[in-house]
């Protein structure tokens, strides 16, 4: 079955470090972090679009399952290297920061399963 998720339709949501507090009904500043879930398992993907203020340092993470991080706007510092628009990494089980570059940046997220945020 083809599912289209309306980019336009789907509100900003706040991420929260532990998924117990996620709120999906109240909606992120426009000056803060947001994230949008698109496919949530429709095709075996986990799709989401994420939104981080200009210099907002991600603490030290990992996730149980592969990730496809593409920068789509802005520019941040991941592990030390920059990266612009289009540049994209691939980690698993991995810890990773990054920090958001002086005009912020927004990430495509996929993975092949729902994972988890550990703490490092």
């Amino acid at each position: 079955m083809t599912t289209i998720h309306h980019f336009a339709d789907i509100h900003w949501h706040v991420p929260p470090t532990d998924p117990a507090d996620l709120d999906l009904d109240t909606e992120a500043p426009a000056d803060g972090p947001g994230r949008k879930f698109l496919a949530q398992g429709e095709g075996g993907f986990w799709t989401q679009m994420v939104r981080i203020p200009a210099n907002f340092a991600a603490p030290s993470h990992a996730h149980n399952h592969a990730e496809v991080f593409m920068v789509t706007a802005g520019s941040c510092t991941f592990n030390g290297e920059v990266m612009q628009p289009l540049d994209t990494v691939v980690e698993a089980d991995e810890p990773y920061s990054f920090t958001a570059g002086p005009d912020g940046v927004q990430f495509l997220v996929v993975r092949g399963n729902k994972a988890a945020f550990i703490a490092k």
